[in-house]
């Protein structure tokens, strides 16, 4: 008889745009009771964005400084 709810569609939209990635959701050991009777717990969620690469032209001027 539980039901349980989540929605992360739009926190994962709106990072998406900037190249972050869902890796893992974690739960934790907090759970609290509103006024309704509905029990709630707090996640840990983890996002990762890929490294972008280096312009080419960056690094050889660098190179050329030293």
């Amino acid at each position: 008889g539980v039901e349980v709810q989540t929605d992360y569609v739009p926190l994962l939209n709106s990072l998406a745009m900037y190249g972050w990635q869902l890796m893992c959701v974690l739960p934790t050991p907090i759970v609290k009771t509103n006024r309704e009777g509905n029990l709630s717990t707090k996640q840990i969620v983890f996002l990762q964005r890929p490294s972008l690469p280096q312009k080419a032209k960056k690094k050889e001027s660098k190179v050329n400084n030293l």
